[in-house]
């Protein structure tokens, strides 16, 4: 009886393993996981272990979503700091009354690089020297002023409008409507950094070619330091756009800020003052409060010739562009 049990062929009860979930767990035996028998216990633990591995599969997939989209913003910021610059400088006294939602709250200088794209350039070029074929000036700058129809002829000013009309020409369509989508464009950038949500447009606003040809006229004398309000009563915001490349399409003619000499304080002191250039290319745009903290200065244009678009901005209701000029003001 002792080994009756061993019959051949037979396995013992007590050897059978895989008849644990029958055997009844010993009083007081305790698994994890709620499980009553071993293998219970490890089947419940491998479903465990997969949703963790799932969990942690998904949370790399997010981890590295978030890793890239951080990424991004910090390219992007980087760029968008390349792109554009500011400045802050104290206002200068102003003669007038502030306005209101208009006049500057701080004065500064801004540049914003690619601003308009390079066939944006060519096509308001290509709208430039439609007018201009009409004119020319004998020195060294020709002036547009498209508002006014003002256009540099010899030693004096014809009007373009009148000129286009006698000969039965329109200034093109294609080129003129994105002009216009550039000056509101450059409305709107200047009304958000200045927080000015009333400027409004005043002439001149014009595009000029500079060549190396010697001066005529005081006109083509713009090489000299001067203060945007002084030369145009009435400015409050200038704003220059180029239209082709320094250094490729002419030598000279760079664009430059006189600071004067301050110390570490910030205070006023006798010494060489600061000039800050600036090298003009297609689609930089310059803008800046009018203004005697703003001295600048254009450089002689030596080879070559340069275009730029200049637009400007008043809080006086006298100096605003009415009548057809108007449409040269879009919002």
């Amino acid at each position: 009886k002792k080994y009756a049990h061993n019959v051949p062929g037979k396995i013992p009860q007590s050897w059978r393993d895989d008849d644990d979930d029958k055997k009844p767990k010993k009083k007081g035996t305790k698994y994890m996981l709620g499980a009553k028998t071993p293998r219970e216990f490890g089947r419940r633990l491998g479903c465990c272990m997969a949703v963790l591995v799932i969990f942690l599969q998904l949370f790399r997939v997010y981890l590295k979503h978030r890793i890239e989209i951080k990424r991004a913003e910090q390219e992007a910021w980087i760029a968008n700091a390349q792109r554009f610059h500011s400045e802050n400088h104290t206002c200068h006294t102003r003669t007038h009354p502030p306005v209101q939602a208009c006049s500057p709250l701080k004065c500064g200088r801004v540049v914003i690089e690619d601003f308009i794209t390079k066939d944006e350039c060519s096509q308001i070029i290509s709208l430039a020297e439609f007018g201009m074929v009409n004119g020319g000036s004998s020195g060294g700058a020709t002036i547009m002023d498209l508002p006014s129809g003002a256009l540099s002829y010899g030693n004096q000013f014809i009007n373009l409008h009148q000129i286009l009309k006698k000969k039965h020409e329109h200034l093109p369509e294609d080129a003129t409507l994105i002009l216009k989508s550039v000056m509101s464009r450059v409305r709107h950038e200047v009304s958000d950094f200045f927080g000015a949500k009333q400027i409004m447009g005043t002439s001149p606003r014009f595009i000029s070619r500079m060549d190396q040809k010697p001066a005529q006229t005081t006109h083509d004398e713009y090489w000299h330091e001067h203060v945007d309000s002084n030369q145009y009563p009435g400015f409050e915001y200038t704003a220059l756009l180029y239209l082709n490349d320094q250094g490729e399409d002419y030598t000279g003619g760079k664009f430059s800020f006189i600071d004067p000499y301050r110390d570490g304080n910030g205070d006023l002191q006798i010494g060489e003052p600061k000039v800050s250039t600036i090298k003009p290319q297609c689609g930089r745009l310059i803008f800046f409060t009018s203004g005697s903290e703003n001295v600048h200065k254009v450089h002689k244009v030596e080879t070559g010739t340069r275009y730029a678009l200049t637009v400007a901005f008043t809080c006086d209701g006298a100096k605003v562009m009415t009548g057809p000029a108007a449409e040269w003001d879009p919002e």
